[in-house]
């Protein structure tokens, strides 16, 4: 609210209102009507050409007044709260509220140039509400019509007026240009006359040659275009038919001396080691990426770990380590000895799983290398001919000699690093396939081993002695796994320490100086804020006193105004009782002095009164008489009507009677 009233109070202050005798105060203690004298006055800056805004609103009544701002609103397109009444900001306007007035300043003057904008535009593009029972007239519906168009070809003037103000150009620019655009017409005119001259003096048959000349440079010109044109296509198709022929060769060289088994059995090789990288491989990998950003994020929103707590954790690793190494020097004592073929083969297995996991690895980055290489060689390829088409276009030629050798050079060489990898992946792929296979013989094996253990142990009595102490040993090497990647987490951690140490160390050294320089200044800086303090201070209790006598003084003003106009009310209201009172004076003045009077001609107003009461008696005492007879009439008519109702029933039975009807 504050802010609100401090940025009305500073518009106000600025032209075209220049109220420097605001503050927030006075703003604030305005009656409810000054407010909205204020917003009047609003209203006439942002609508200039509405004359019904400058006006004081004390001679105005409360509901126009309510009705014009309400309007002028609706033409700037302002928008209440949405939870606000539409009848509830109706009356709070009417009364000045300043619940409602504020927000409208304030959306007033943050946007005066487009509000005067929008208010030039309502003015001309206000459509007229007209009903549709009046549109049936033609001459209405034309004119109607003719307002629309109107104002469609307004807003089109008015857009071409804001494109050219827009416009960096002056008026003097367009000025410049137009001169010399003359002048050149003028250059060019005085040209033409000459050129008109001088063919005059040639004879027909010379300028039918020209004429001929020039058509033919056109028509060179175009065949040379479509020459270039055709020569374009024809480097696309020769580009194709080598990208083609180049895919054939591949595809026989692939495919030379191989049967479909062969095809069949390197297709399903492919399809397992694609199958392991994406059951096996890839997930593990994801999982150990998840880790390890759990683990980075969980640094990152931690504060910063100091030297003393890293020293901590580094010995709580150690106690760890000692404490695993312990349980494991015990497990290996209380190892039975019948549990060693087991043993053998479960190390057999995590070597094969492991050297498994380094072939996929490798794998993977042979493949990675021959699809760089297979893209880099698709590139250069292309550039090569490309290279070599634009040669041969240039000069007429194909590149031969050294460039072509060299050419030649590089593709021998990317080939063979191709060829080389291609058999690195195969070689590859084929000891993956062998230590998947020795994988699942020794798994086989293990279990095997496993069942012939189990029967062993329900003959001993110890059902699941071994199936625990294998998941003990998996535990404890996801165990040694984690705090593996927590001592690397750890030693990162403790690098980015050691180098943010060294830059806060040389940051230090850099800024003493500068400090040393800045402690007298800050010192002096002190000194001033003190000075300061006790002045502002000092300025406070004189303003706060200047402003309560101002305020004293101004309530005094405000009662005296309010008396003023108050007395001002009482004065016309008197003056007009006055002049009620000498008209009915004069009347009365009027009527003694016909009534006195002897002439027989003027009659006073008692007489005429008189006259006209007698003659409203007389034509009572007519119409009285009148509606006796009428009466009369009334009654006699309704026997009559009776009668020959009477009648119409006699004859109706004299006539059944005559027919036999019962």
């Amino acid at each position: 609210m504050v802010e609100q009233l401090k940025f009305i109070v500073e518009q106000l202050k600025r032209p075209p209102f220049n109220r420097k005798d605001y503050n927030i105060l006075t703003f604030d203690n305005l009656t409810n009507n000054q407010l909205l004298q204020v917003l009047t006055d609003v209203f006439a800056v942002v609508d200039p050409y509405d004359p019904s805004h400058k006006i004081d609103i004390r001679d105005e009544e409360p509901d126009k007044t309510a009705t014009r701002h309400m309007n002028t609103l609706k033409m700037l397109g302002y928008r209440p709260k949405l939870e606000t009444d539409v009848n509830t900001f109706r009356q709070n306007l009417v009364s000045g509220d300043k619940s409602v007035v504020f927000p409208i300043l304030q959306w007033l003057l943050e946007k005066i140039p487009e509000h005067k904008e929008r208010a030039y535009l309502g003015r001309y593009l206000s459509r007229i509400d007209v009903p549709s029972e009046f549109l049936s007239d033609p001459e209405i519906a034309e004119q109607h019509e003719r307002s629309d168009e109107l104002m469609e070809e307004f807003k089109e003037v008015h857009r071409e007026y804001k494109e050219l103000t827009s416009t960096p150009h002056t008026i003097e620019d367009l000025r410049r240009d137009i001169k010399q655009l003359e002048d050149e017409k003028e250059t060019l005119q005085k040209r033409l006359e000459k050129q008109k001259t001088k063919v005059q003096k040639v004879p027909a048959s010379q300028i039918e040659l020209a004429k001929t000349y020039r058509q033919e440079v056109d028509k060179e010109e175009k065949l040379n275009n479509m020459k270039q044109d055709l020569n374009n296509v024809i480097h696309q198709l020769e580009q194709k038919i080598q990208r083609l022929e180049r895919q054939i060769t591949d595809q026989r060289s692939s495919s030379f001396d191989q049967s479909p088994e062969a095809i069949m059995k390197r297709m399903e090789e492919e399809n397992q080691v694609n199958s392991y990288l994406v059951t096996d491989k890839f997930p593990k990998q994801l999982s150990q990426m998840k880790i390890k950003l759990k683990y980075y994020e969980e640094v990152t929103n931690n504060k910063a770990l100091g030297q003393t707590e890293i020293t901590n954790y580094r010995a709580k690793i150690t106690e760890l380590n000692s404490v695993i190494n312990k349980l494991h020097e015990k497990r290996v004592l209380t190892k039975d000895p019948t549990a060693d073929n087991l043993a053998v083969f479960r190390q057999q297995a995590l070597i094969v799983a492991r050297r498994k996991e380094q072939a996929a690895e490798r794998l993977t980055q042979l493949r990675a290398e021959n699809d760089a290489l297979e893209k880099q060689f698709g590139q250069n390829l292309p550039m090569g001919k490309t290279g070599a088409s634009s040669t041969a276009k240039s000069s007429g030629q194909i590149p031969q000699g050294e460039e072509f050798q060299r050419y030649v050079n590089v593709l021998r060489h990317k080939s063979n690093s191709y060829k080389r990898k291609r058999q690195e992946i195969n070689d590859m792929t084929a000891e993956l396939q062998l230590l998947k296979r020795t994988e699942e013989l020794l798994k086989e094996q293990v279990e095997q081993i496993k069942g012939r253990m189990g029967m062993e142990e329900r003959k001993q009595g110890i059902e699941g002695y071994f199936s625990t102490q294998e998941r003990l040993e998996e535990l404890s090497t996801m165990k040694m796994e984690q705090d593996e990647l927590k001592g690397k987490t750890l030693d990162e951690i403790t690098g980015l320490i050691k180098t943010l140490n060294n830059r806060i160390s040389s940051k230090k050294a850099e800024l003493d100086p500068i400090l040393k320089e800045v402690k007298p200044l800050r010192a002096k800086i002190q000194e001033l804020r003190n000075e300061y303090e006790a002045k502002k201070s000092r300025y406070d209790a004189l303003n706060a006193n200047f402003e309560t006598s101002r305020s004293t003084l101004e309530s005094e003003v405000r009662g005296f105004y309010e008396e003023q106009y108050a007395q001002e009310s009482r004065f016309h209201t008197l003056r007009a009782q006055m002049l009620i009172n000498a008209v009915q004076l004069k009347r009365a003045n009027d009527e003694q002095s016909s009534y006195m009077s002897k002439d027989k001609a003027t009659k006073s107003n008692r007489e005429q009164l008189n006259k006209q009461i007698n003659d409203c008696e007389v034509r009572v005492k007519n119409n009285r008489e009148r509606q006796k007879q009428t009466k009369d009439v009334q009654i006699d008519g309704t026997k009559q009507l009776k009668y020959w109702r009477d009648l119409l029933r006699m004859m109706e039975l004299k006539r059944k009677i005559a027919m036999g009807e019962s």
